[in-house]
């Protein structure tokens, strides 16, 4: 049994930024947070002090593209900590869209939807990444890990996260899809959200 298993991981995604809102693949490309991604944010933090009775006996990681650096910043303030105890992994970076960075959901031509309709866990858009591409580094990063943590990463990131820790199927983990706000806590094999 993988050892991350045996750890309390508590996931948060980036708060709402302005590519989420105009439905662009932001993927590793960036956009600032809204205020109201910045709010959720400071409340994933205040939510955290509330969990976590020793916030300073975890670890902390976020994916270095700047929406998750400044989301867990504000985090780790909102929890009554520096803003900079975290490390940065690119392994937790979002998924890699290819030529689709930045583009409109709708915009994406139709035929670069056929491989996704076929295989959704192997097929990537042109020049990016897969699912099974994400879950794989997720592994990678999750093997890494020694201590409790708390991890800021992204949309399918996070999808990968949970999918490992809960011994997932690739169907299963194509399902879900973390908000925003909110702090998904993974412990002794299952999952609670908070929001």
């Amino acid at each position: 049994m993988d050892t991350f298993r045996t750890l309390t991981l508590y996931v948060a995604r980036h708060g709402e930024c302005e590519h989420n809102l105009e439905r662009r693949y932001g993927s590793q490309d960036d956009s600032p947070l809204t205020e109201r991604g910045r709010e959720q944010a400071r409340a994933n933090g205040r939510l955290l002090a509330e969990l976590v009775p020793d916030l300073a006996s975890l670890d902390f990681f976020a994916s270095p593209l700047h929406r998750t650096c400044v989301t867990m910043e504000l985090l780790r303030e909102a929890a009554g900590l520096p803003a900079t105890g975290y490390r940065a992994d690119h392994r937790l970076m979002e998924f890699h869209a290819g030529d689709h960075i930045w583009m409109k959901w709708e915009d994406v031509p139709e035929e670069h939807h056929i491989p996704f309709r076929a295989d959704p866990w192997h097929a990537a858009r042109p020049g990016g990444e897969s699912q099974a591409d994400v879950f794989a580094r997720a592994g990678r990063f999750l093997r890494t890990l020694k201590r409790d943590s708390v991890i800021v990463t992204h949309g399918v990131t996070a999808r990968a996260i949970r999918s490992h820790y809960l011994g997932l199927s690739p169907e299963e983990t194509l399902r879900y899809q973390q908000p925003n706000g909110g702090v998904l806590r993974l412990a002794h094999g299952t999952e609670t959200f908070f929001e």
